[in-house]
């Protein structure tokens, strides 16, 4: 990780190809599953704001190690999450 900018720039990205994603399902799928895919949005932009205020928590009285172990939980949350969620966005294509 080159930066806390970078790394909440990398939230970002990854909440928004997700809520892309839903956006993308219901153009083409419309009200099919609507409610299903407005959770999972909600779910993204929940777990943004959580992994932000993780990333921007005071660090200052931990050692180097305990720092990096701090944002390697993140990250590794961060990427099971991600998958999670498009995981589900993708399930719901196939129930159609």
């Amino acid at each position: 990780m080159a930066s806390k900018r970078e790394f909440k720039k990398d939230v970002n990205f990854l909440t928004n190809e997700i809520l892309m994603r839903g956006m993308i399902y219901l153009e083409f799928f419309g009200s099919k599953n609507s409610d299903s895919v407005y959770q999972i949005m909600s779910d993204a932009a929940i777990a943004r704001n959580n992994y932000i205020s993780r990333i921007n928590s005071k660090l200052s009285d931990k050692t180097a190690k305990e720092v990096k172990s701090h944002f390697k939980s993140i990250y590794d949350d961060l990427y099971k999450s991600t998958h999670d969620l498009l995981d589900r966005v993708d399930d719901l294509d196939m129930a159609v």
